[in-house]
């Protein structure tokens, strides 16, 4: 009689335990729960902290005083339809001498737009004809070869005999060779330039003379 109720107490007591163990088990797999919602909240608030810092950053930078101020100027940003196209826009700009120095080739440019090229392929088109090849470094041109319409112009502007080979540096190429936009305002020789160099500056000054054809 006593055995059984030795039993009945060992069960009762392994029950117990039992659902002790399970009462345990429950409360910390909520904890974990609750430890895990928090670490994300934890992350999530580091990163809005870090956004907001990256924003602060950006009002001082560009003297942004307030949110409605910051709200305004977005507004009046066009879309970015293509991202990679602007970012190759960007390095092309950086890599040519950045924004000013390309609005300048641009003014040039417009500037020259509407001449026709003094020497052409052929009497059918106005497809221009590279009159002389020149090679461009860092800080001289150099004239490799030449077509006969270049020697023409060099005997016009009483240059004497070409030379091959013959080299000057940028601001002496653009005085040897000025003469040629007083002596035919109403168009322009076209020649070939061959960059030895990543500065844009030598094909500045070719172009300031000549419309130039960018060979690498």
């Amino acid at each position: 009689m006593s055995n059984k109720r030795e039993d009945v107490l060992y069960l009762t007591l392994v029950d117990f335990f039992l659902q002790m163990l399970f009462l345990v088990m429950i409360a910390l797999l909520f904890y974990i729960a609750v430890q895990q919602d928090n670490l994300e909240k934890l992350e999530k608030a580091a990163k809005i902290s870090q956004q907001a810092q990256q924003w602060e950053d950006l009002a001082k930078k560009y003297n942004i005083d307030s949110v409605q101020e910051l709200l305004d100027r977005l507004t009046t940003l066009a879309p970015i339809q293509n991202l990679e196209e602007a970012k190759k826009a960007l390095e092309f700009m950086e890599k040519h001498g950045g924004k000013d120095k390309v609005a300048e080739a641009v003014r040039k440019l417009e500037e020259g737009q509407g001449k026709p090229p003094c020497v052409v392929q052929n009497a059918d088109n106005k497809t221009p004809k590279s009159v002389a090849i020149f090679l461009a470094t860092n800080t001289t041109i150099t004239l490799i070869k030449w077509q006969p319409e270049f020697a023409e112009l060099a005997k016009n502007l009483g240059k004497g005999e070409l030379i091959a080979n013959t080299e000057w540096g940028l601001k002496e190429f653009v005085s040897t060779w000025r003469g040629v936009l007083s002596k035919h305002p109403d168009c322009r020789y076209t020649v070939t330039l061959q960059e030895r160099t990543d500065l844009v500056k030598p094909r500045d000054h070719v172009q300031s003379v000549f419309y130039a054809q960018i060979r690498r």
